[in-house]
């Protein structure tokens, strides 16, 4: 069984593009304002299928993945999976990373110039998988330090509200620091001395909660200082398969943590405080 929210649960807007496939400004204020911003129909059939065929082929790859083992729960159907740097060993993730609307979406709504590659992954969370992520924002886990950070993540599959996406809407402007914790165990990482994040569904306060119910195409960009979470997969036979791309616009500076980072890849030769840009994290746009 989920447990269920204290906190009474919202719904994100969906912002349309326009002709051109371009957000408007209403959606990139949102995205100011509220730290993540739903994209509705922002990529087409030809892109979903090409994007479940990568997924596909990722789950063939067996990469060798450290959170492969985990992943399935002692009695349940299901699995939850992800893999990442997904673009270096296989082409569709290489055709989708930049051949695809998301990296110009990513650049809009974070009003940058240029535009880097973080990492791509896929994300699948199989029928009858009770594992939830946990409460957590990204910038705890990354080596980058600067406000034009994101996530885009595409939904392949109808995602309902009972297993979309959790925001706190507008915390990428909270200023208490929380550290990176596992994900499978909900152990801080070594070497951190935050305290672990709220369960915010779980706790009173005035901060609010967002869902974002999804059909294929759809997607949220949201700030890597934005909290989020997200439940389990227990319905029967709804898959949940998404395509992720993470980015760096033109603020974003390398960050030589301390700690174990997760992706733990830093990049070729890169100095604390200047550009990210290597051939690791290459320059898109």
């Amino acid at each position: 069984m989920q447990e269920q929210s204290v906190k009474p649960v919202q719904v994100l807007p969906k912002f349309e593009l326009d002709s051109s496939g371009i957000p408007g400004e209403e959606a990139i204020r949102a995205y100011e304002r509220d730290g993540v911003v739903c994209l509705g129909g922002a990529f087409d059939a030809e892109w979903i299928d090409h994007g479940r065929r990568a997924v596909a082929a990722a789950r063939r790859a067996k990469s060798g993945s450290e959170v492969e083992e985990p992943l399935r729960k002692s009695g349940e159907p299901g699995e939850f999976f992800y893999d990442w740097f997904l673009w270096k060993r296989l082409p569709s993730f290489r055709q989708f990373t930049f051949g695809s609307p998301a990296s110009e979406l990513a650049r809009r709504i974070m009003r940058s110039q240029a535009l880097w590659l973080y990492f791509d992954m896929a994300i699948v969370k199989e029928p009858g998988t009770s594992t939830r992520t946990p409460w957590h924002y990204d910038e705890a886990y990354w080596p980058v330090s600067g406000t034009q950070v994101c996530n885009l993540w595409l939904a392949l599959d109808e995602v309902p509200p009972e297993t979309a996406l959790r925001f706190v809407v507008g915390s990428h402007r909270f200023e208490s620091d929380y550290r990176a914790i596992h994900f499978f165990n909900t152990q801080p990482v070594k070497g951190q001395t935050r305290p672990d994040p709220p369960r915010w569904d779980m706790v009173e306060g005035d901060h609010q909660i967002a869902c974002a119910p999804l059909s294929p195409g759809d997607c949220v960009i949201l700030n890597f200082r934005t909290h989020h979470s997200a439940p389990g997969n227990l319905h029967r036979r709804l898959r949940r398969r998404a395509l992720c791309t993470h980015w760096f616009g033109d603020d974003a500076r390398f960050n030589d943590k301390p700690y174990e980072c997760s992706p733990n890849v830093r990049g070729e030769g890169l100095v604390h405080g200047e550009s990210l840009e290597c051939e690791t994290f290459p320059r898109v746009i």
